[in-house]
C-alpha cells in the first residue's frame, strides 16, 4: 500500500522534493526523503586567463613579436608567484588582416598573432601583483578571472553531510507525526551534487584588451564565497 504524505508538506518541509510513506508489512514502514543543502566556503585558488596580441607585416613577423612579448610576460609570472605546472596555454591563432576597398579583391594589410595562457595562483594575495606584472610586460588581452577549489570534493564534502543531517532532521519530524519512529536507514542515494559556477571577477566571463599604460593600476581582488550545493535521497525504516 502507497501512500503520499501531502497534506502540510510545504510548511513543514520546503526542502523536499519527495517525502512518500510505503508500507512494509505490519512491522515496518518506508519514509523516502529528497534534500538539499547549500554551503558557502571561500575560495582557494584562482585562474587567471591572460594573452599576447601582436601585429606585424607579414605572418612570420607577427609570430615572432608574440613569441617574444609572450615570453616576457611568462618569465614575469613566474616571478610574481606562477609555477611553471600551473601555466596553460588555452588558445593560439595567427590570422590575416585584410583591406576592403570598393571594386577590388581585399588585400592582406597585414596579420595578427594571439596566444592566451591561464595561470593558477594558490596564494590570493598575489593575484594583482601577477596582474601588474603580465600587463608591465606585454600582456596586451585579461580574459577574466575564475575563483574555484584546489581541493573540490573536499568543499563537497560538507554540503553532502548537512543535506543528510537535514533529511535525518526531518524524517524525525514526519515519523512523529505518523506516531512513529526512525529506527534505521535502508538506503542513501546521491543524485548529483553541484558547483555553483565560479565568480569571473565580479560580473562573470570578460574580455579586456589592455591598450593602456602598463603602469595603471589594477583594482583590488576579493574573491568572496562561492556556494557548494548537495542533493540525498535517504529511505528511512520506521516502526
Amino acid at each position: 500500500m502507497f501512500h503520499i504524505i501531502a497534506r502540510g508538506a510545504r510548511t513543514l518541509a520546503p526542502l523536499f522534493t519527495a517525502i512518500a510513506l510505503i508500507g512494509c508489512g505490519a512491522e515496518e514502514t518506508l519514509l523516502a526523503v529528497h534534500a538539499s543543502a547549500s554551503t558557502r566556503s571561500t575560495p582557494d585558488l584562482a585562474i587567471v586567463t591572460l594573452g599576447v596580441v601582436a601585429r606585424g607585416d607579414t605572418a612570420v613577423a607577427a609570430q615572432q613579436a608574440q613569441t617574444n612579448r609572450m615570453q616576457t610576460v611568462l618569465d614575469a609570472a613566474r616571478e610574481a608567484g606562477a609555477e611553471d605546472a600551473d601555466i596553460q596555454t588555452v588558445g593560439f591563432s595567427l590570422e590575416p588582416q585584410y583591406v576592403y576597398v570598393r571594386g577590388q579583391a581585399p588585400r592582406v594589410s597585414g596579420y595578427i598573432s594571439r596566444n592566451t595562457v591561464s595561470l593558477r595562483l594558490r596564494d590570493l594575495n598575489r593575484i594583482s601583483g601577477l596582474i601588474d606584472a603580465a600587463v608591465a610586460q606585454g600582456a596586451n588581452e585579461l580574459h577574466g578571472i575564475t575563483f574555484t577549489f584546489d581541493d573540490e570534493e573536499r568543499v563537497r564534502e560538507a554540503a553532502r553531510a548537512q543535506a543528510l543531517e537535514t533529511a535525518r532532521r526531518r524524517a524525525n519530524v514526519y515519523a512523529e507525526a505518523a506516531g512513529l519512529e526512525v529506527v534505521a536507514i535502508r538506503s542513501i542515494v546521491e543524485p548529483g551534487s553541484t558547483f555553483a559556477p565560479p565568480d569571473m571577477r565580479r560580473d562573470g566571463a570578460f574580455a579586456a584588451v589592455l591598450e593602456q599604460s602598463a603602469a595603471a593600476p589594477v583594482a583590488p581582488i576579493n574573491p568572496g564565497q562561492l556556494d557548494t550545493d548537495a542533493a540525498v535521497t535517504v529511505v528511512f525504516a520506521l516502526r
